[in-house]
């Protein structure tokens, strides 16, 4: 008790002293113990990541990522905010007007290249992440489509993305002595040979329906032929002799496929439920042949005549320059978090099939391949994300998108033209004049 007391009343003295030493103007010249200094805790930066994956399931892995994030980065929160796809630009749009956009987004190409024009994001610190990973460390169209207009910066850092190809039966190609349908010469001898209408089974199913889905699809076969849009002073060619041989292959295909104006449900449909021998198709596919437990039946390649040229689109993350210094260097170490093995595998494990890796490492990892869907695909699953090395989109030259491509694409220019002629078997020539003289008409405004 006498202890107690003792200690309380030495504690009390100090406190005074300490006071009274406080207000004091004159230095004290009694020596005295210097207070051991106060340790400030470290200042936690807090970052928000805005996404377009709302589902229960990917809530969930995305933040079990951010968690692992945290563990080795405790100066730093990363807060997701998840928004549903459909409303997804429009509240990036009034995040933009109000100037609050979060330090990190999910974007893809055509985002980004708003979002770049904007200019409001931090395109250096995206190459910054890049470099970090290494160039090297990923398929060379993933870099090459996102790079910033006239800058070697880029518009956003690719975590994964999709492709389109050819699909095909392997047994049915071995069956009959085919190779793989790549050059414009093998397509179009295996839908030939594996075409027997008369039983409902088609050589080759693909789009032709006045829809976007269309202009994707033939992008692929367009620019296999280097068939570019717009010459080098941005004016419209879609009346070249490229692009004419283009459409010429596209209609012959079609002979060997279902007639009308196919889609995405007419497409999947035919193709999966086998009676087509090849579909043109993105990698979204992958999960229908898997359930109809064709997936080890299934090859895919990318068409290729004058060039290869695959279809597709990269998910990145992109950061905002409407935040801090301090908050922009965060994001860039989340980003760079993303792109690392486990972490990468648990983004892309969230839609097997549908998102493909970005990074050569990935694709041949082990653990990567391990999830079931993509197992059972075998060495397709690992091959699928090669066509990342010959992405190529209409309308896209030079590192540059054309300014007045969207418009077009908005506008349905190509799949009108493209539908006329194979299924309203209107003459050739006049519809690639007609859609000619709208292009330049839209390009003009």
């Amino acid at each position: 008790m006498k202890k107690r007391i003792l200690s309380s009343v030495i504690a009390l003295v100090m406190l005074l002293s300490l006071s009274l030493t406080g207000c004091s103007t004159t230095p004290s010249t009694t020596p005295t113990t210097t207070p051991e200094a106060t340790v400030e805790p470290a200042k936690t930066i807090t970052i928000e990541f805005i996404h377009s994956q709302p589902e229960e399931e990917r809530v969930t892995a995305i933040q079990k990522n951010i968690d692992e994030f945290m563990k080795t980065n405790p100066g730093i929160v990363v807060e997701q905010v998840p928004v549903p796809e459909d409303s997804y630009m429009t509240k990036l749009t009034t995040l933009i007007a109000s100037k609050q956009l979060p330090a990190i987004m999910e974007s893809n190409i055509d985002w980004g290249r708003l979002l770049n024009s904007e200019g409001v994001i931090d395109a250096k610190a995206h190459t910054e992440v890049i470099n970090t990973k290494g160039k090297d460390a990923f398929f060379k169209g993933a870099l090459e489509i996102l790079q910033a207009p006239d800058s070697s910066d880029y518009i956003g850092v690719p975590v994964s993305g999709w492709v389109a190809g050819i699909w095909y039966n392997k047994a049915l190609f071995t069956e009959k002595g085919l190779e793989a349908p790549t050059t414009w010469d093998n397509i179009l001898k295996a839908a030939k040979t594996l075409n027997d209408p008369a039983k409902k089974k088609y050589g080759i199913v693909f789009a032709t329906e006045e829809s976007d889905f269309t202009e994707q699809t033939f992008t692929q076969i367009a620019l296999s032929n280097n068939a570019e849009l717009f010459d080098a002073d941005g004016k419209p060619r879609f009346n070249s002799p490229e692009m004419k041989e283009a459409i010429q292959f596209y209609k012959e295909l079609y002979k060997y496929s279902p007639q009308g104006s196919n889609g995405v449900t007419q497409v999947k449909d035919a193709f999966v439920g086998g009676n087509a021998a090849m579909g043109i198709y993105s990698t979204y596919i992958m999960g229908a042949l898997y359930e109809q437990g064709m997936a080890d039946k299934i090859g895919f390649a990318v068409p290729e005549n004058k060039s290869a040229a695959g279809f597709g689109m990269l998910t990145t993350l992109a950061v905002s320059n409407m935040v801090s210094a301090e908050e922009r260097e965060a994001a860039k170490k989340f980003i760079g978090f993303m792109l690392e093995k486990q972490s990468n595998i648990a983004w892309l494990h969230m839609s097997p099939g549908g998102a493909n890796p970005v990074l050569k490492e990935i694709a041949a990892d082990e653990q990567y391949k391990s999830n079931e869907l993509l197992k059972a695909f075998g060495e397709t699953s690992s091959k699928v994300p090669e066509a990342f090395n010959e992405l190529k989109m209409l309308g896209f030259q030079d590192g540059e998108s054309h300014p007045k491509m969207g418009n077009i694409t908005a506008k349905l220019v190509i799949p009108k033209a493209l539908n006329a002629i194979l299924v309203q078997n209107a003459n050739i020539d006049k519809e690639i004049e007609k859609a000619q003289k709208e292009m330049e008409q839209i390009v003009n405004e």
